[in-house]
């Protein structure tokens, strides 16, 4: 080091709390000087936390609602775009009757009007709409499927099966075209069972 040039050693030091401590020492001299850094203005007090907590536990109910009213509106925006796309798809467009697919369409567009109509609606209001387009679309898909010469969600069926569904009719249920689960054999009946075949 040049003569006559200071040597400082500076020391930093952050503590838990976010406090920077700095030193200095001039190494000819000897002298120490200190200071230290706060940040109070963008820290939040102990008070400040717990009221904050408070009002996270106060308002949990109301966000669990408010998630489950944006879950049922998606749940019913998801189903109108996949009707729309399950009556485009190039295996089963043909299948649908042109009164079949301007009356879908129809249902489809005022369930979409209605949600933006209502933005402020509640879960059940949701599924009510969800419910009442199954009631169309249901009964219509059950035909096209026979009509396609498979069980939905089955091999030879609609692939990926129904909206809502787990790969068959909304609610897991399987269609059975040769009969119910009574043994009778009322063709197109909703079954759980699954008959033997020789």
């Amino acid at each position: 080091m040049p003569r006559g040039q200071p040597q400082v050693e500076v020391t930093l030091d952050i503590d838990v709390n976010g406090i920077l401590n700095v030193s200095a020492v001039e190494k000819s001299t000897g002298r120490v000087n200190k200071i230290t850094i706060t940040n109070d203005k963008s820290r939040l007090s102990k008070e400040e936390i717990e009221r904050l907590v408070k009002e996270a536990e106060k308002f949990k109910d109301q966000d669990e609602k408010v998630k489950q009213k944006i879950e049922a509106k998606n749940q019913l925006e998801q189903f109108c775009y996949s009707m729309r796309t399950t009556m485009g798809e190039e295996k089963l467009k043909d299948k649908f009757s042109e009164t079949e697919k301007k009356e879908l369409n129809e249902h489809i567009d005022k369930a979409l009007k209605w949600m933006n109509d209502h933005p402020a609606a509640e879960k059940e209001e949701y599924e009510a709409q969800v419910k009442e387009l199954e009631a169309k679309f249901n009964p219509i898909m059950m035909r096209v499927y026979q009509e396609s010469g498979g069980q939905p969600g089955g091999p030879g069926g609609f692939p990926g099966g129904f909206p809502g569904g787990a790969g068959g009719f909304p609610g897991g249920m399987n269609f059975n075209p040769e009969g119910g689960d009574d043994g009778s054999k009322s063709k197109g009946t909703p079954s759980s069972k699954v008959d033997e075949v020789d």
